[in-house]
């Protein structure tokens, strides 16, 4: 082994042990569900009868909410994402418990508004999954490609499809929209209508930079959610009040 190979098994090490150091060091009651691509940490504690799980942004790793309906008995997943490939994919594989929308969750509903597709493969970074398309065109994956119109759903009128007034789950991986999402779910206080909320943020990769990420988090904090845990770009957060 060389000394270039022997350096790099050696930063693998360390982020593998640093990962796990992290994991253990996780509260009482979280379990991973799902695989490490698509997979999210949940805090079954807070997790009550009946459980939902709102899933925004899918793209071709459904793994999570179907562990979700396999962890939880009476389970019901709303899962939204306008990108017709993730849509073509999901459905070929939608579990029993979970509906899939073919819409962009935004802060309004009913509204049409311009989702950015994807570049083709062969001219996207290498190890893009070709399948991330955003409502925000400065993502680096988007710029060129296609664009559709589709119809936006907020986070109320999911809620009101289920007869809920809160989700026990909010995921969002919705490529740079997560921003102004959450700035308006944090300031009209709906937020509060999830009891966890798991969030991949994509700073760097859009005009968006990791100080707006940071004010994000404090942002929550003041709303009333702790900062639980982080894998790379992925945050989990739980609503402290939440049991």
């Amino acid at each position: 082994m060389t000394r270039t190979d022997m350096g790099k098994h050696w930063s693998r090490l360390k982020r593998s042990l640093s990962r796990r150091w992290k994991e253990w060091r996780l509260p009482h009651g979280y379990e991973r569900l799902g695989t490490r691509y698509g997979g999210w940490w949940v805090d079954t504690r807070a997790v009550g009868p009946q459980p939902l799980l709102i899933d925004c942004g899918l793209g071709e790793d459904i793994s999570f909410p179907v562990a979700f309906l396999q962890r939880f008995a009476d389970a019901r997943v709303i899962g939204v994402d306008p990108n017709p490939r993730s849509l073509a994919y999901c459905r070929a594989r939608c579990p029993s418990g979970m509906e899939i929308l073919a819409n962009a969750f935004w802060t309004t509903t009913g509204e049409p508004i311009v989702f950015h597709l994807p570049r083709t493969q062969d001219k996207l970074p290498q190890g893009a999954d070709g399948v991330s398309g955003s409502l925000d065109p400065s993502h680096e994956y988007v710029e060129g490609g296609e664009r559709i119109e589709t119809k936006t759903v907020d986070l109320d009128s999911l809620l009101s499809r289920t007869g809920r007034t809160e989700c026990d789950v909010l995921k969002l991986d919705v490529e740079g929209a997560e921003y102004a999402l959450l700035d308006a779910l944090i300031a009209s206080g709906r937020i509060q209508a999830a009891r966890q909320v798991l969030i991949e943020f994509h700073h760097g990769v859009t005009r968006h930079t990791s100080d707006e990420t940071r004010r994000i988090v404090d942002s929550l904090a003041a709303a009333g959610f702790r900062l639980i845990h982080t894998e790379s770009r992925n945050y989990i957060f739980r609503r402290e009040f939440a049991r």
